[in-house]
């Protein structure tokens, strides 16, 4: 989807060196969107509205109340009630009931901090003939990618973004006012559109929380690179979970935090 139309002009006052200067700015839109599940308004959450299926799609995936993608019978976004509509299967909106009476411990997105989703994903780490790798420079061109495609950031400074990227390329850019939508469009997209994620890789904009990292896990890829710094709960999930952590990504340098045999020198 256009992410244009979420950016308008405003009339704003600028002081430089004590002058006064009468200009326009760029300035993001936000909006409320509600998810309807099974008829039932269930959530409702503050986004920039592009890629609100998989938004919708991807916060109840990383939330545990939904498992595949066959768990969604239906699903359609209503652009001016800003409502997207779920249809859940019946062991699906089983999980939602015990979700909305859970004593979960909430985080700053508003669903479960997702602590426990330490299940190792990367049964291969240990045998080097099945490892997937990237070297020092392909690391250092995804995260160039990623600012490259950031052009509302640049005129905004107002947005989160993700990508999604195989070793050499940018396959898609997902981005939002929350950084936890802009994880959650990600993985959205990944569960309804079935991509294969274990020779994948994610660039993120945002320091990599607790939270961050959960959603991460949830969609097994492999490596996330962001140009800021994890917390330390985020690198023994990551650590725990089979998941290589790189982070501060600039300048031509980078920290590798967990499971450093993805990252390599150069290709063989």
């Amino acid at each position: 989807m256009d992410s244009e139309h979420i950016v308008k002009q405003v009339d704003i006052i600028r002081i430089k060196d004590n002058k006064k200067i009468l200009m326009k700015d760029n300035i993001i839109d936000e909006d409320i969107l509600e998810i309807f599940i099974n008829k039932k308004k269930a959530f409702q959450m503050v986004f920039s509205m592009t890629d609100v299926k998989a938004l919708a799609a991807g916060f109840l995936f990383t939330q545990g109340i939904i498992h595949k993608k066959t768990d969604i019978k239906a699903i359609e976004f209503f652009k001016t009630k800003k409502q997207c509509h779920i249809t859940l299967d019946e062991q699906a909106e089983e999980r939602l009931i015990k979700f909305t009476k859970g004593h979960q411990i909430k985080g700053s997105s508003g669903g479960t901090l997702l602590q426990e989703q330490t299940e190792p994903f990367s049964s291969q780490l240990g045998q080097p003939e099945n490892l997937f790798t990237i070297t020092y420079d392909q690391v250092m061109s995804l995260i160039q990618l990623h600012w490259d495609h950031s052009e509302l950031f640049h005129k905004t400074g107002a947005l989160h973004s993700a990508g999604l990227c195989t070793p050499i390329k940018m396959l898609a850019y997902y981005e939002d006012i929350g950084r936890h939508n802009a994880l959650d469009k990600l993985a959205g997209d990944i569960l309804l559109k079935g991509i294969e994620t274990k020779d994948k890789v994610a660039t993120i904009s945002c320091r990599m929380s607790l939270e961050i990292i959960g959603k991460i896990i949830k969609t097994r890829i492999p490596v996330v690179i962001s140009n800021a710094a994890p917390t330390l709960s985020a690198v023994k999930l990551a650590e725990k979970a089979g998941l290589t952590i790189i982070g501060f990504a600039r300048n031509n340098r980078f920290n590798i935090y967990t499971h450093e045999k993805r990252i390599i020198e150069k290709a063989e």
